[in-house]
């Protein structure tokens, strides 16, 4: 099993759970299991202008090479949707 799904699993439990007053971010829970990773997130834009399709992006590296990722909807603020994890190549 690649860190990736062992946090995506985690990441997405934590969603469905609401609101954990003693960690900051799910991220905190990642990093005090001893799960090394790189952030990082960004918007991408359609290459077609007209079409109004930016995406937010979040992904997470992992040591092992595995990522962790999800994507939203720029104009919504907090439509993520399910965190994923891919295998190195």
């Amino acid at each position: 099993m690649f860190d990736a799904e062992i946090a995506a699993t985690l990441l997405n439990r934590w969603d469905s759970k609401g609101a954990h007053p003693e960690y900051r971010s799910p991220l905190d829970l990642l990093q005090e299991g001893r799960l090394h990773f790189k952030r990082d997130a960004g918007d991408i834009q359609a290459r077609d202008f007209a079409t109004d399709g930016c995406l937010r992006i979040e992904c997470l590296t992992f040591a092992d090479g595995s990522r962790a990722l999800r994507v939203a909807d720029a104009k919504e603020q907090n439509a993520w949707s399910r965190w994923t994890a891919a295998e190195p190549a």
